[in-house]
């Protein structure tokens, strides 16, 4: 190989994380050994590394080819070296359900933020990242290379702000009240599939500013006119300042986990799957909207 673990991975981990400072505690390692790392690749593959909107980039030429060979090479042997550790990520709402316990040796997550299934399918298709969890109805839009694992069936719950006007209603809320006001679920640009199902119920959506990854979203959460998903289990900072108005959003969603085929029959992604299905135990106890397990 042309350049050592820690150092392609110092390059793909800060590209993933969008932070130096989030590889540089991903792989316990200072900062300036990450930019060192990162200098040696851009020297030895040539390639033209930059920042764009807010992401770190690669020139897509033949110096980014060569590099993804080697990217290839590495992401087997993490995933045939008992030793080497697999990258995992999820949206944030789902990994909130998702704790230490279980994504745990061989396998390691970090805060992207992402919430774009475009963006974890590039990281994917780099080799940047090991596996990722996706929901139907978008991930039946991947590519015929990765297989698409069901894990879990559940429904989700519309959320309000405090002080939205159904917050205040003194009659019982039904879904044609919940109807009345926008939804945001993400964009449509990076969730077609979703927004389509939803729309087909009569929701209306948010269609304004793309946000590939999470952010606090100040400007619709004081306007008071928007309604937001609360997922079972979820626990961010927003979710957390939501109130849930025990209506239904009438759409089923099923988890799945994304994986290259040729990963499909190894160990560490059995152990993977095995820690995520000792979780689904309890959660019809814990969570209201939890269907079935499907592992």
């Amino acid at each position: 190989m042309a350049v050592t673990a820690d150092e392609l991975s110092s390059l793909d981990l800060t590209i993933w994380l969008k932070s130096q400072s989030k590889a540089s505690s991903f792989l316990k390692s200072s900062q300036p050994v990450i930019s060192r790392n990162i200098q040696k690749v851009i020297d030895v593959f040539d390639i033209n590394y930059y920042r764009s909107d807010g992401e770190y980039r690669i020139e897509p030429d033949a110096a980014m080819r060569r590099l993804n060979i080697e990217r290839c090479l590495h992401q087997e042997l993490r995933f045939h070296d008992p030793n080497a550790i697999l990258r995992f990520d999820s949206f944030p709402k789902v990994k909130t359900n998702l704790t230490t316990k279980i994504i745990c040796h061989p396998w390691q997550t970090a805060d992207s933020l992402i919430q774009s299934p475009l963006l974890f399918r590039k990281f994917m298709d780099l080799s940047i990242i090991d596996a990722y969890m996706d929901f139907i109805p978008e991930a039946t839009n991947i590519q015929d290379r990765y297989a698409s694992i069901p894990i879990s069936r559940y429904s989700a719950f519309f959320g309000a702000a405090k002080g939205h006007p159904l917050t205040n209603k003194k009659d019982e809320i039904s879904l044609s009240d919940a109807i009345e006001f926008p939804f945001y679920f993400g964009s449509p640009d990076d969730l077609p599939l979703t927004y389509k199902a939803m729309a087909d119920k009569g929701i209306t959506l948010y269609k304004g500013e793309r946000m590939t990854r999470l952010k606090y979203i100040f400007g619709l959460f004081s306007n008071q006119n928007y309604l937001f998903p609360i997922m079972p289990g979820a626990k961010t900072a927003f979710e957390e300042n939501l109130i849930d108005l025990c209506i239904k959003i009438p759409i089923e969603f099923e988890n799945r986990l994304i994986i290259k085929k040729e990963f499909i029959n190894s160990p560490k992604l059995k152990s993977l799957l095995s820690g995520i299905k000792s979780t689904h135990e309890r959660c019809k106890d814990i969570y209201p909207g939890w269907i079935a397990s499907l592992l």
